[in-house]
């Protein structure tokens, strides 16, 4: 299918969601009743994976760093958010304050528990014996400062989904022209237009991304044969990010029997970034009510977020210890 009737199906079979319009998403997590992961399972990567994993992440850190330096990264939770890395940087801590909706892996880690000290302090949570958190909510929502905190829009969504893709464009006019007018949209709004350095920042940019590209590319291809990885995500070239942190998700496995997804699956789903492949199965109602083939679909539960987070830190210390 060629691209322009690949969109223009997809928005067919997304019209529901259109309806929502620019308003954020609450994509609450599943109850842990529905999705309990198995507290035996430990993800054991090959030595190959291993290595590969921890090369991609150093890259992963270092462009994190970078981003950071310039202004354009600010976290809210602990680690790295391969998400907002993989879009240029996200001011998280600007997000919440704003309460126009996070990104989506900022969204899965506050409700796994892994929100930065000084972010915890304004969540209604509590901490539980053993360091998971509650939600002290009669609605199960997360808030920050009395603000229920929810996912970015669809609208939103799209566009940090075509700016990574843009980010990837193998001609590189088109991909030095989309990294030179987000830096100076981000410029402009941190209020730094007038530093000099763009050009090299520019550079650098496309340098250590084309750099990650590649040790991604490499990583999801054994991912995908060690530990049957899959993904819903449009685009041959679009790796489901996510899922590598965590070793490998089977995004088509966890739609068929736990009715519940990864957080950039979700948010890929709102965003109309699905593969055509898996799109006519999905509707998206107001508020963000998600169905696959007619059964409700929801973010991962709390518990197998928090298993997520713990599971990435661990493939993290293994990988960079080696």
């Amino acid at each position: 299918m060629d691209s322009f009737s690949a969109n223009h199906y997809s928005r067919r079979v997304f019209q529901h969601m259109m309806l929502a319009g620019a308003v954020s998403l609450l994509a609450t997590p599943a109850a842990d009743a529905q999705d309990v992961p198995d507290e035996e399972a430990v993800v054991e990567l090959s030595p190959t994976a291993t290595t590969q994993y921890g090369r991609a992440l150093l890259v992963m850190q270092d462009i994190e760093g970078f981003l950071q330096a310039i202004n354009f990264e600010r976290k809210a939770i602990i680690g790295t958010n391969f998400f907002s890395v993989s879009v240029g940087g996200i001011d998280a801590i600007k997000d919440l304050e704003e309460g126009r909706g996070v990104d989506p892996e900022t969204l899965a880690g506050l409700y796994a528990g892994f929100a930065l000290p000084e972010v915890a302090q304004h969540l209604n949570t509590e901490t539980l014996p053993g360091g998971s958190i509650k939600v002290l909510s009669p609605d199960g929502r997360l808030r920050y400062k009395g603000t229920v905190v929810r996912m970015y829009s669809p609208e939103l969504l799209r566009a940090v989904f075509a700016r990574r893709a843009a980010f990837k464009n193998e001609n590189e006019r088109i991909k030095r022209q989309a990294v030179a007018d987000y830096v100076y949209a981000r410029k402009r709004e941190v209020g730094d237009l007038e530093r000099v350095g763009q050009e090299s920042e520019i550079t650098e940019l496309i340098k250590r991304f084309a750099r990650l590209q590649s040790l991604l590319v490499e990583l999801d291809g054994t991912l995908r044969s060690e530990r049957n990885a899959s993904s819903i995500l449009q685009g041959e070239t679009s790796q489901h990010l996510f899922g590598i942190s965590v070793g490998g998700i089977d995004v088509s496995e966890d739609l068929r029997s736990r009715n519940a997804v990864d957080p950039e699956s979700l948010a890929a789903i709102y965003a109309q970034n699905i593969s055509t492949e898996y799109a006519a199965s999905f509707v998206v109602g107001a508020g963000g009510a998600v169905t696959y083939d007619g059964v409700p679909v929801k973010l991962y539960s709390q518990k197998r977020l928090e298993w997520c987070f713990k599971t990435r830190e661990r493939l993290a210390t293994q990988s960079l210890t080696r």
